[in-house]
C-alpha cells in the first residue's frame, strides 16, 4: 500500500501549508511537461489530493484507505463552475472590473446554504412523520393502512430529496475546492487538466486570473 505522505515528502502530522508546499515543489519536478512521468505526477497528485482534504485525510489515517475522488464528482464540480461563470458572462456587466473570483464563490456557498437548509427542512418533516405513525397506532386498522400508506409516501420523498441534495453538496464544495486550489497555484506551474471541459474552463479561468490581478493593481 503506498504512503501517501512519503509520496509528497512530508511528515504524518504535516500542516495543511506543508502538504500544499510540498505539492507544488514536486509538481514542478514531476509534471511530464518538465521531464517526469505521467505515473508518477498522477500519483502525486492523488497523494495531494487526500492529505489536502480533511474528511479523506482522516479515512486515510484511520483505515488506510485512499479511494481517489470519482472523476464523475470532478467533472460536475467543473459544470457547477463553469454554469456560475456563465450567469457572470451573460450578466453584460464588465467583468475586468469585478472579483470573479469571489463571486463565484460566494454564488456557490450561497446554493451550499439553500441546500442544507433543505436538508434540514426535509429531516424535520421525516421526524414529524415518525410522530404521526405513533399517534395512529391503536386506532382503525383501516384507517391506520391509509394513512400509513401516505406517511409512508411522504418519508419516502424526503429521503428522496435528502440524498438528492446532500449529493448536490458534495459536488458544490468539490468546486469551491478546485477553485480555491486553482487560484492559489503559481503561476509557472502546470495545472493537470482532465477533459475538454476542463481545458476549456482553465483557459478562461486563467483570463480571469490575470483580469483579478490587473483589478487588484488599480486599488
Amino acid at each position: 500500500m503506498r504512503d501517501l505522505y512519503r509520496v509528497l515528502g512530508v511528515s504524518g502530522d504535516a500542516a495543511p501549508e506543508e502538504i500544499h508546499k510540498a505539492y507544488r515543489q514536486k509538481a514542478k519536478r514531476l509534471h511530464p511537461d518538465m521531464g517526469g512521468s505521467a505515473e508518477s505526477f498522477s500519483e502525486l497528485v492523488h497523494a495531494y489530493e487526500v492529505l489536502s482534504d480533511a474528511k479523506r485525510r482522516e479515512r486515510y489515517d484511520r483505515t488506510g484507505e485512499d479511494e481517489p475522488v470519482p472523476k464523475s464528482l470532478d467533472a460536475n464540480a467543473m459544470k457547477v463552475i463553469a454554469l456560475k461563470l456563465g450567469v457572470l458572462i451573460h450578466a453584460e456587466q464588465d467583468m475586468t472590473s469585478m472579483d470573479t473570483t469571489s463571486l463565484i464563490e460566494e454564488a456557490i456557498d450561497e446554493d451550499i446554504q439553500q441546500r442544507k437548509a433543505h436538508i434540514a427542512n426535509q429531516r424535520r418533516a421525516i421526524e414529524r412523520v415518525a410522530k404521526l405513525r405513533g399517534r395512529l397506532k391503536g386506532r382503525d386498522s383501516d384507517a391506520e393502512g391509509r394513512l400509513g400508506r401516505v406517511l409512508d409516501w411522504h418519508e419516502r420523498s424526503a429521503n428522496y430529496f435528502i440524498k438528492k441534495d446532500e449529493a448536490a453538496v458534495r459536488t458544490m464544495e468539490r468546486a469551491l475546492e478546485i477553485l480555491r486550489d486553482y487560484w492559489v497555484v503559481e503561476d509557472d506551474m502546470p495545472v493537470p487538466l482532465a477533459d475538454d471541459l476542463s481545458v476549456a474552463l482553465h483557459d478562461v479561468l486563467e483570463c480571469l486570473k490575470r483580469a483579478n490581478q490587473f483589478h487588484a493593481t488599480q486599488y
